[in-house]
């Protein structure tokens, strides 16, 4: 009787173990605490708690923001810390849902883009579009050039932490939803990539093509002066 009860326990531990959601071991994404944001690899992901690897220093006493596929900023706090290692609890569980989308963008080795699978200038641009602001509006708010900021945009360059935190304010988001992305900011918009004299050289070529005439005989022109 009791080796049938044990091998019934035995049984249900075992179904237990295999309906426990997978662990994360790196998930590239940032963490925010005291209004600052930080690069990070989450090593180890429940539904209660996660295991954070930062070079930041990060506080005991201040409730701290990490953010993650198809949930966003999540809030949690440090409950231990060994040598950049940061053992965390979340203050809501996270869904079985929400552990399979971590795991699923743990896979995704392409470091540039963020948890909604956006680059740092594609979402720049998003937001921009959303809030309604042309370049020059937005360059001009940010204290830069509208040059600089089309080079955030194409992903060419990127802001500093202090132009990063303007940025953000501007656009009406935290500096961890700018740098890392967020499920809540929408499908970014596709932004073309290279440089601005390959694109200029394109532009030329479609335009000749379209028109009829030889590429020599078409002039591209940027006005990066006060119009908009």
């Amino acid at each position: 009787m009791n080796e049938t009860r044990t091998e019934e326990t035995s049984a249900d531990e075992a179904d237990r173990r295999r309906r426990k959601p997978r662990l994360v071991l790196r998930l590239n994404t940032g963490v925010g605490q005291s209004g600052r944001a930080f690069d990070a690899e989450i090593m180890n992901l429940s539904h209660s708690g996660m295991l954070v690897k930062t070079q930041a220093t990060l506080a005991f006493d201040a409730p701290l923001e990490v953010v993650l596929p198809k949930v966003g900023p999540t809030v949690a706090k440090v409950v231990w810390f060994d040598d950049q290692l940061y053992g965390c609890s979340f203050s809501t569980p996270l869904t079985p849902e929400q552990l399979d989308a971590a795991n699923e963008a743990a896979s995704d080795p392409d470091e540039t883009h963020g948890v909604d699978h956006a680059t740092l200038g594609g979402r720049i641009r998003h937001l921009r579009n959303r809030r309604g602001m042309t370049m020059r509006g937005l360059a001009a708010a940010v204290g830069v050039s509208k040059p600089t900021l089309w080079k955030w945009e194409s992903d060419q360059v990127r802001p500093r932490h202090k132009t990063m935190q303007r940025l953000a304010d501007e656009l009406g988001v935290s500096e961890l939803e700018l740098v890392y992305g967020t499920p809540d900011l929408g499908e970014p918009d596709e932004i073309v990539q290279g440089s601005l004299a390959e694109i200029v050289r394109d532009a030329k070529k479609r335009i000749a093509e379209a028109a009829g005439v030889d590429e020599a005989r078409v002039d591209v022109s940027i006005d990066w002066g006060d119009g908009d």
